[in-house]
């Protein structure tokens, strides 16, 4: 199955977010307001493309950037909780976005090492179990469960007999409403490490008296064959006691499973090293120090989009998608002083067009061997053993188009005088613009394009009526048809009509010849059939040799379209 070109996944993606999608430039980034993503290759490429624009539309959608985020470990916390929460509400919105947005953190986990915390900073086990704990037990990101299951033994020597406690906060994840409520139980959980490291100075103070109390009673703890850890069945988890004695923590941990996480044996003793790893892990966590940026999905994903981006130039080709030109408002433009005369070609187009839909949708009765009317004019048949005598009417679809007509507007083109090329192809493109608006499923869309590279200017939308103040141009640039046709690719196959069409008007050669052929094929194996209208000149035969006409005036124009529509306008 060939890859959906990511071009057209960012239009999608843009429009149905309500967001803007732009593919530019080497860098993945977001203002908060506008995703930018290079164009990009390689193994992957798409999912991490499409999870990037997922994500970081879930940010502009659903995260309030009043609230700021730290370079420590507490904003790292927070980035964390605050992902799985916009994650989790994309997908409650768009339903397709829960499997692309496993499928990333699979790819991100399996593909790409990501998510591994630093040994250098013990903290980042802190991080690493709550970020795969949560995914997995809110977005079900099951790819996290080696993640939490290394970190977690860490985790549980840092936090001792606070670490339930913690299961239970992160249980209230799922239930996050908004990125107040997401700061609010990050608050809860940094109050919960402060409390971690109040008991561990208080265990250091008390370290000389432990050992004291240890000593004293070394030759007591095996009497009558009993074991130490027998001996403090009855104990509260290693807390000194009023008469000086040191109880042992019991060695039968209490097993858990509090929203998915995962049960274990607490170790009953701690090396040196692990005391000193876990008393490490929780100063870094409230030093407000940064310990380097950990669980931050977007940043991770721009540096991947960043090493996989190819030539920001657009090349037709050369990528997973070109990149596709940026609409630009239209300027500049005025209506015709002989509309009288134009309406008048508009209303022959508007009848031989009628006449073409209305022909095409007519039912033909057919004689059958099997129906519920008899047909009188053939029951003679019956004589000589033909039985298909039953009249059967056969169906025909109704018209369902969608078209897309680019008008070149480049200095070959000239003015917009009647006899000019620019008059002939704009007048051109008008009447066809009101004969096609009257014809019911058929929805029209007209844009022209300059000299200006990955960039062109609507004109109308589909579905709007065509005003002839919008068509009245002058001709400047460059002749950018490849350009053009790439844009007009990407908004057609975004309509559902089941034919769609894309006319050309241009005079002269392209100056993006294999980005025109490139655009061309593309369209065709999209199923859009391209119409070429040559404006007294022949180069347009070069892209299009079976589906082009040349005019020389507006009165030809109207056969000359005809009979390109003739098999093309109904489905």
């Amino acid at each position: 199955m060939k890859a959906r070109p990511l071009a057209l996944i960012a239009k999608v993606l843009g429009r149905k977010y309500d967001v803007t999608v732009t593919i530019a430039g080497q860098i993945a980034c977001t203002s908060g307001k506008e995703i930018t993503i290079p164009v990009v290759s390689g193994d992957h490429a798409e999912a991490l493309a499409h999870g990037y624009i997922d994500h970081e539309a879930a940010h502009v959608r659903y995260t309030d950037f009043s609230v700021q985020l730290t370079d420590n470990f507490a904003g790292d916390l927070l980035n964390i909780l605050e992902d799985v929460r916009i994650e989790q509400a994309i997908g409650w919105e768009y339903p397709g976005c829960i499997a692309n947005l496993r499928e990333l953190t699979r790819i991100l986990v399996e593909q790409h090492g990501a998510f591994k915390p630093d040994p250098s900073h013990p903290s980042q086990s802190i991080l690493s179990w709550i970020m795969a704990l949560t995914r997995i037990t809110v977005l079900g990101h099951d790819s996290m469960r080696q993640t939490r299951d290394s970190a977690e033994p860490l985790v549980r020597q840092i936090l001792g007999k606070h670490f339930n406690q913690a299961v239970q906060l992160l249980g209230r994840t799922g239930t996050l409403r908004s990125t107040r409520e997401t700061a609010a139980l990050r608050y809860e959980l940094m109050k919960l490490i402060g409390n971690v490291a109040q008991e561990q100075e208080k265990g250091q103070s008390q370290t000389p008296q432990r050992a004291s109390g240890n000593n004293g009673n070394t030759g007591q703890g095996n009497q009558g064959g009993q074991s130490p850890q027998k001996n403090a069945t009855n104990t509260n988890g290693g807390q000194q006691t009023k008469d000086g004695g040191m109880q042992q923590a019991s060695s039968q941990p209490s097993r858990h499973s509090v929203n998915g996480a995962s049960s274990g044996q607490q170790t009953p003793g701690q090396s040196g090293a692990s005391l000193e790893t876990a008393r490490q892990a929780i100063s870094e966590a409230l030093s407000g120090k940064s310990i380097g940026s950990y669980g931050n999905v977007g940043e991770k994903l721009a540096e991947l989009l960043c090493q996989n981006a190819t030539e920001s130039l657009f090349n037709g080709s050369g990528a997973v998608a070109p990149r596709l030109p940026s609409a630009q408002p239209l300027r500049n433009a005025s209506g015709y002083d002989d509309i009288s005369a134009l309406r008048v070609h508009t209303a022959a187009l508007r009848a031989r067009l009628q006449g073409l839909v209305q022909a095409s949708k007519q039912k033909r009765s057919t004689p059958a061997r099997v129906g519920q009317r008899l047909d009188s004019r053939v029951l003679t048949r019956l004589r000589v053993g033909d039985t298909r005598v039953f009249n059967r009417k056969e169906e025909k679809r109704a018209v369902n188009t969608a078209v897309c007509m680019l008008l070149d507007s480049s200095g070959s083109m000239g003015n917009t005088t009647v006899l000019n090329k620019m008059g002939i192809a704009s007048r051109a493109c008008f009447v066809a613009a009101e004969a096609l608006y009257s014809i019911p499923g058929v929805r029209t869309s007209i844009a022209t394009f300059k000299g200006h590279d990955n960039c062109v200017f609507p004109m109308v939308g589909f579905g709007e009526k065509p005003e002839h103040g919008r068509f009245n141009i002058t001709g400047s640039g460059g002749t950018r048809l490849g350009h053009a046709l790439w844009w007009a690719w990407g908004e057609l196959c975004l309509r559902r009509e089941t034919r769609k069409i894309c006319i050309a008007f241009s005079d002269g050669d392209t100056g993006d010849g294999p980005v025109t052929h490139a655009a061309i094929k593309r369209m065709k194996e999209s199923g859009i059939e391209v119409i070429g209208i040559g404006i007294q000149d022949y180069s347009i035969r070069h892209y299009l040799p079976d589906n082009h006409r040349i005019i020389k005036n507006l009165d030809q124009f109207t056969p000359a379209l005809l009979e390109l529509l003739r098999e093309k306008l109904v489905a």
